[in-house]
């Protein structure tokens, strides 16, 4: 009795487990395919109809996994930003010098930027007029990236790889920094990575001011 119970409950949660992926895989589809339409055509085209045509599924599939547009584009926005944080903390963690790690960081962001130089140039053309909640989605992954930068440079400054700056300020000045570049770069198709990588890092590492022979 107790093997087949036990027989039935495993069945049961594989079933349950295939249900889960799917489902994830079907999200993740629609998701894809709403970033494409925004892409190619902007925001405004993006309607559930297009993205439903672009994903091969019907209208109505889209609302069993999102309330509604916004809520599709919300998240189709947000797994970028999942995506994008995963990435740097994956950089962040590699056991190599700061100046290797940061060049690594800047790296991973403008290819990734590049990659999805069409959906975020869009994006950041529609901000002024994006939802609440988008907003807010956005603000909570900014505010994620920015604790995981001034942790990092808090353990920098510990370990005497770097002077002891406020971190939650030095990963501020390094963020909005970096953003800069990288919004210009979404208008500059074809520059170099490493050129702006090495330039951001030498600035934050070595300042502005050439060395002062002693």
């Amino acid at each position: 009795m107790v093997s087949r119970l036990t027989q039935r409950f495993s069945a049961g949660v594989a079933r349950e487990s295939k249900a889960v992926l799917v489902g994830e895989y079907r999200r993740e589809t629609i998701e894809s395919a709403a970033r494409r339409v925004i892409a190619r055509r902007g925001l405004p085209a993006a309607s559930m109809q297009a993205i439903a045509a672009e994903a091969g599924v019907a209208k109505g599939t889209l609302y069993l996994y999102f309330r509604d547009r916004d809520d599709l584009l919300e998240h189709a926005s947000g797994r970028i930003f999942d995506d994008l944080l995963a990435r740097a903390r994956a950089v962040l963690a590699e056991p190599r010098p700061l100046r290797e790690r940061l060049t690594a960081l800047v790296r991973t962001e403008i290819e990734f930027c590049d990659a999805h130089r069409d959906f975020l140039r869009v994006l950041l053309a529609m901000q002024d007029v994006a939802s609440d909640a988008r907003h807010r989605r956005k603000r909570r992954h900014y505010a994620r990236y920015l604790e995981l930068l001034a942790a990092h440079f808090g353990a920098a400054a510990r370990s005497g790889e770097t002077r002891a700056f406020p971190p939650e300020r030095l990963a501020l000045f390094f963020a909005e920094g970096t953003s800069a570049i990288l919004r210009q770069r979404l208008q500059e198709p074809g520059r170099a990575v490493e050129e702006d990588a090495e330039w951001i890092v030498n600035l934050l590492l070595n300042g502005l001011c050439p060395r002062r022979r002693s």
